[in-house]
């Protein structure tokens, strides 16, 4: 076949193609998801991804994990509180702890300062500009929450803060 010939079938045949549309695509039956919607840790968990996904479409640009402004808030609400006791109240370990006041260091968003009462200790405080970020933060957070506790009535509110404390200390 002379190479001219070759060159008007392939367009042919892709005239013909176009002209038929797109391929349709088959679509998969739903995925049986088994026991999955009955195991409490699947629904924990499918939660906890709706509300980070909310969460970080909320704070935009701002760069701000959830045990980072927890750990902030701890500060705010306790001045000059140590590592250890951050640790032991969010029930995480030394290391994270060290990673995430690391980093809210490197923002200067908080400082340590030795303890005047032991010298041993440094406690943590929030910096002027981790006050106006927490402020900010702050009201981004009780928006966010509020887009997924207006779900519930107060009582059943309740009922679910209770319920999730049974399974953390």
């Amino acid at each position: 076949m002379s190479e001219r010939k070759k060159v008007r079938t392939e367009a042919a045949t892709h005239d013909a193609r176009s002209k038929r549309g797109p391929k349709a695509v088959a679509l998969s039956p739903p995925i049986n998801v088994g026991l999955l919607p009955n195991l409490l840790g699947y629904n924990i968990r499918r939660a906890q991804i709706a509300l980070w996904r909310d969460l970080t479409r909320s704070l935009g640009e701002v760069q701000v994990r959830p045990a980072e402004f927890s750990l902030m808030i701890l500060v705010e609400a306790n001045p000059g509180v140590a590592q250890i006791e951050l640790a032991q109240q969010l029930d995480v370990d030394k290391a994270t702890i060290v990673g995430v006041v690391g980093q809210l260091q490197r923002q200067k968003w908080v400082t340590r300062k030795q303890s005047t009462i032991d010298r041993r200790r440094q406690g943590l405080y929030l910096t002027p500009l981790g006050q106006r970020e927490l402020q900010g933060l702050r009201q981004t957070m009780i928006e966010h929450e509020a887009r997924f506790t207006r779900l519930f009535s107060a009582e059943e509110l309740g009922q679910l803060f209770a319920f999730l404390r049974r399974i953390h200390p």
